[in-house]
C-alpha cells in the first residue's frame, strides 16, 4: 500500500491567496485580535488523494484515502508571532479555520517524514485538541522547523 496522499508544500504569500482561504483567515485572525501581515511566514501544502492501487478499489472508484471526501485539498500554515494558524480548504469540505497559541502549543512525537502534530488547538469541551499538519517536499522540512522554532520561542521568552 503507498501513502494516503501526494503532498507538495512551498511558500505562501499571504497577498496572493484565494478569495474564500483569504477571507477564512481574516474572518478567523478578526474573531480573535489577531493582526495579520503580508510578510508572516507561512507555507502551503497540497495534499492529493490518488486514486486507490487495488483493482477492486479502483473498480468502485475507491481512495488511498477513503474517509476524505476530496481527491485534493489545501492546508495553509501562517506562523503569527503569537499564534499558529491553519486554513484548509477542499471542494467538499468547503474552508475552516483554527489556530493554537504558541505558548501552550505542542509538537507531538513521533514524527513523520510526511508531516507532523500540533497539541495546543481548541478541541470538545474546551480540551486541547491535536491537528496533523502534512507537508512534502520542497518547503515541508522548512515548514516543520519553523513551527517547532516558533513555538520553542514563545515558552522560552
Amino acid at each position: 500500500m503507498g501513502p494516503a496522499y501526494e503532498r507538495t508544500t512551498t511558500r505562501a504569500d499571504l497577498s496572493d491567496l484565494t478569495a474564500a482561504v483569504a477571507a477564512a483567515l481574516r474572518e478567523h485572525a478578526e474573531a480573535r485580535h489577531l493582526v495579520l501581515t503580508d510578510d508572516l511566514p507561512a507555507w502551503s501544502t497540497r495534499s492529493i488523494n490518488p486514486p486507490a492501487s487495488s483493482w477492486p478499489a479502483r473498480l468502485f472508484g475507491r481512495r488511498s484515502n477513503p474517509a476524505d471526501p476530496d481527491s485534493e485539498h489545501q492546508t495553509l500554515v501562517v506562523l503569527h508571532p503569537t499564534h499558529l494558524i491553519v486554513v484548509v480548504s477542499g471542494a467538499r469540505r468547503g474552508v475552516s479555520a483554527m489556530s493554537a497559541a504558541l505558548a501552550v502549543a505542542s509538537i507531538d512525537q513521533p514524527e513523520t517524514a510526511d508531516g507532523f502534530s500540533v497539541t495546543g488547538f481548541v478541541g470538545d469541551e474546551g480540551r486541547p485538541a491535536s491537528f496533523y499538519l502534512g507537508v512534502g517536499e520542497p518547503a515541508g522540512d522548512e515548514c516543520r522547523e519553523a513551527v517547532r522554532a516558533a513555538i520553542v520561542a514563545a515558552k522560552n521568552p
